[in-house]
């Protein structure tokens, strides 16, 4: 009964349709949309359904082993039944799919009970946490073709993204891959924020011309969907009225980021003159101040012959100078900032220096 309530909203529903995104035959695939549109489940099936039909595994990955459990246990809970002539299970960290055994084919339940114990289990998944993967250097993993990177943008909360988590990523796509252009990855995750270590790492920002995102030559493309079909289908819901026109809404049903408001940014006029380059984390900004209009303008912007300051004690060279939140320049964009005096050329530019100035 269960079963067929489940299915008969399965098939009434607007699901994620992965097909427009693997189109683009991108090794990085990044689906950011609303909350519950299926994008897990999807990426879920896929693995699954490769594992049957080619004998592929995949990789379902989470940021730490606490996120991972709660995950893991309940993996094969809903997708398991859109396979209705395999078995699932999750045995340890790995996710396995044997042929289910007939009760018919046995004459008394002795036999059949030791039919379902000496089945054979074939592993077709793995369930690894990124804030331990580095011990995997050593692990092969010949026959994964898929990462399933879930919740890659964190939503408010106590958890926070891995120190350089780009890079540990990116080391452990390499460890999977083995430079063998093999594996996919697909980046999922709701519109919570674009001040993410990924999608400012690649200068990945949604636009209003396009639903997709491309970068790098095309090795990495960002579909952020159309919600309208969605939205409507959940605000037909007690639920989805009751959330709707709240903030929460936005994000989680009309794909809406709530960092990507437009506010304070303008286009720097040419009476601006260049001050300094700053370097953080989430890469170089250039600073310019207009002194007609007294403000300042923020930049993610190189220019010839830059000179440079570095909050980063890491990164310091002979060419850089270090700065501290507490020094003077960093200061008087501070104050400059709490009055309404410094602009920035895009969202992604201005979050980064709000979190500067909090410090």
């Amino acid at each position: 009964m269960l079963e067929r309530f489940w299915m008969s909203i399965v098939s009434k529903r607007k699901w994620y349709d992965f097909g427009p995104l693997l189109s683009y035959n991108a090794p990085y695939c990044m689906a950011v949309g609303g909350r519950g549109i299926g994008k897990t489940y999807g990426a879920k099936k896929m693995g699954i359904r490769d594992a049957i039909r080619k004998g592929e595994e995949f990789i379902y990955l989470r940021r730490y082993k606490t996120e991972l459990a709660a995950a893991r246990d309940t993996f094969f809970a809903d997708v398991g039944i859109e396979f209705p002539d395999k078995d699932f299970r999750v045995h340890g960290n790995r996710a396995q799919m044997s042929d289910p055994v007939d009760p018919d084919n046995y004459e008394d339940e002795k036999e059949y009970n030791k039919a379902v114990k000496s089945r054979v289990w074939v592993t077709i998944g793995y369930f690894i946490a990124l804030s331990t993967a580095q011990k995997q250097k050593s692990v092969s993993y010949p026959k994964v073709t898929k990462i399933i990177y879930d919740e890659f943008i964190i939503e408010k909360g106590a958890l926070h993204y891995l120190p350089n988590e780009v890079d540990a990523f990116n080391n452990f796509y390499v460890t999977v891959d083995r430079y063998t252009d093999r594996v996919r990855v697909f980046f999922l995750a709701n519109s919570v924020s674009i001040m993410n270590p990924y999608m400012t790492e690649w200068d990945i920002v949604p636009t209003e011309s396009t639903e997709f995102v491309r970068r790098a030559n095309g090795f990495i493309v960002a579909h952020f969907p159309d919600s309208s079909e969605f939205a409507a289908d959940i605000y037909s819901t007690r639920f989805g009225q009751f959330i709707k026109g709240t903030e929460y809404a936005d994000y989680s049903v009309g794909n809406q980021f709530a960092d990507k408001n437009g506010r304070l940014l303008m286009v720097k006029g040419n009476k601006a003159k260049y001050q300094f380059t700053l370097e953080c984390e989430n890469g170089r900004f250039s600073v310019w101040y207009d002194l007609v209009n007294n403000r300042f303008h923020i930049l993610n912007r190189e220019i010839k012959d830059p000179v440079v300051y570095t909050l980063v004690i890491e990164k310091m060279d002979e060419d850089k100078t270090l700065m501290t939140v507490r020094d003077k320049p960093l200061a008087y964009l501070r104050s400059a900032f709490n009055t309404g005096r410094v602009y920035f050329d895009k969202d992604s530019t201005r979050n980064t220096f709000r979190e500067i100035f909090k410090r």
